[in-house]
Order: C-alpha cells, then structure tokens, then sequence
C-alpha cells in the first residue's frame, strides 16, 4: 500500500488510499493552521526583537519608532497618531491628531519634551489645519507625518514646473531659510486664491496665513532635527505639562 504524504514545517499528514477523506482533510487543515501558527510566531519574535532593540538603544520604554527628532518624543509623550493609516487621506490623519490632542488638552495633560515650547505647539496646530479662515497652513496636504512628504510633484510656483515634495526633516542640515521660505507659500497662496496663478497646486487655496505665523511654524519645523539616542531620552524625561487648563489660544 502506497502512503501520500503532506510536510510541513512543523510535521507530516500521512493519507492512505481509503483512508476516511473527512479525517485526512482535517488533517491537513490542522497542519496549515499549525504552519500559519508558526509563521506568525516568528513575524511576532522578530517585531518584538526588533522593538526591544530600539528600547535599548535609547532606554526609552515601549519606544517603536525609530526616529529622534523633538517632534518624535512629543508623539511618543502623548500617543499622537504617527502617520496616515492605508487608504487615510492627508486630512484624514490630520483630523485623528486633532482628536487626540483634544483629548491630552481637555485633561490637562499634553505632555511637552524639553526642548518643545507652548510657540511650537501652536505652530503644529497652525500646520496641520486645514479648514477655517485664520491660520490654516494646510502643509500637512503635502507634508504628512511621519516623513513629512508626500513623495509627489506638485507646482508650487506661478508658471512654474511640477517639483517633488521634499521631506521637512532635518531641515537644519540643507541650511533652509524657513522664514523665507514660509513667506514664499504664503505668497504663492494669496496668488492662487486670487486666480492669478490657477497653475498652482489646489491645496493652496486652502492656506490661509498671515505673516503673525511665521515664527509659529519656524519654531515647529526646528522640532523636525534629529537628536542623539542619549539627547533624546532626556528630552523625553525632561519632559512638562503645558497648561491648557484656559483656552490655549
């Protein structure tokens, strides 16, 4: 009598001719559950080994992520969302954020890194919004977290040629001008909203700001420079309370 085997990673189904079908069937489905079992244990040993790693690097509990700017211990503080989830639109991400922020406002518990100021917390509200008449700079349009890029061309500039988004981290290192640089979308939006420059990308019409915003956004954009494993744990434990006990504005 000739056996029919099946193998696995974790055993082998014997089938015999006449053997009940139902039983080898159940057989076999036990094997792919148990081969489905392992591949999973070994995805979650090597996730988990990986998330212990970055912990010891920076002896900083529960951190995942693997980025060290300001702005990464101030969502790792408070539980910010880290970027768009699949199929999540840029104002879609935007408006979970603001969700939580409400939440970590209302209770008095937003939690600011050393480093991190009440300016520059402002200045990520202003950069994230992206409805209403005063500060709204829409970047997160283009500018999503977690790389601060939405890796697309756009035309940012009246007659001007479709550019790639860059990312906004680490800024620091290309010597960017942020003021002027700001100053320059704030202008280019004005000309799209008025209809001189329709060739600009649409998420400019969105932006509304004045030149009161600058400093604001100048100041979050710094919190976008990478730190030092060891600056950025003490950053973290360094880390206060921003009184939202009144209305933060």
């Amino acid at each position: 009598m000739i056996d029919h085997t099946a193998k696995g990673l974790v055993g082998t189904v014997v089938y015999r001719p006449g053997m009940n079908e139902r039983c080898a069937c159940l057989g076999v489905c036990m094997l792919l559950l148990l081969i489905s079992s392992a591949v999973l244990a070994q995805e979650n040993v090597s996730a988990t080994g990986e998330h212990k790693s970055v912990e010891k690097q920076t002896k900083v509990h529960r951190l995942s992520s693997n980025k060290r700017a300001i702005y990464d211990g101030f969502v790792y503080l408070n539980r910010i969302p880290e970027k768009a989830q699949e199929g999540e639109s840029a104002s879609d991400v935007a408006g979970r954020i603001f969700g939580r922020l409400a939440n970590q406002e209302g209770r008095v518990l937003l939690k600011l890194p050393a480093g991190m100021t009440r300016e520059s917390y402002l200045g990520f509200t202003t950069f994230l919004q992206y409805e209403g008449t005063t500060s709204v700079g829409n970047c997160v349009a283009c500018h999503a977290p977690a790389e601060f890029s939405d890796l697309k061309k756009h035309v940012v500039t009246k007659g001007g040629a479709p550019t790639p988004t860059p990312s906004l981290r680490n800024l620091k290192k290309r010597n960017t001008d942020l003021r002027k640089a700001i100053l320059a979308k704030i202008a280019a939006s004005r000309q799209k909203r008025s209809g001189a420059a329709d060739d600009i990308d649409d998420a400019y019409a969105k932006i509304n700001l004045s030149k009161q915003d600058v400093p604001r956004l100048v100041a979050f954009l710094d919190l976008l420079n990478d730190v030092s494993d060891a600056d950025f744990r003490k950053l973290i434990l360094d880390a206060k309370l921003l009184d939202t006990s009144k209305d933060i504005e």
